[in-house]
């Protein structure tokens, strides 16, 4: 293999481990409070859903009927709710 090619290869392979999670930190408030619906926690705030939320203390509770955002960033919303402590007990 070329040393072209492998650059090009891995500089592909970087950037698609490295999507997803840019991703989820451009759509979420990584720092802000978490978002609790009618089913459970949901994940958290997400940066264009203020009016969506309804600010209840330390959490928020989601208004609007669509969790599509959510839904999308699924696999990162419950590795951020595991690692700031939010589960349904």
């Amino acid at each position: 293999m070329k040393p072209s090619t492998f650059a090009v290869s891995c500089a592909v392979v970087a950037l698609a481990i490295a999507y997803f999670p840019v991703r989820f930190g451009l759509t979420f408030e990584l720092m802000g409070n978490a978002v609790r619906g009618e089913a459970g926690w949901l994940g958290p705030m997400p940066r264009n859903g203020g009016s969506c939320v309804t600010d209840v203390g330390k959490v928020n509770v989601w208004q609007c009927s669509s969790t599509e955002v959510f839904a999308r960033h699924e696999y990162g919303c419950a590795l951020w709710l595991r690692a700031f402590g939010y589960t349904d007990i």
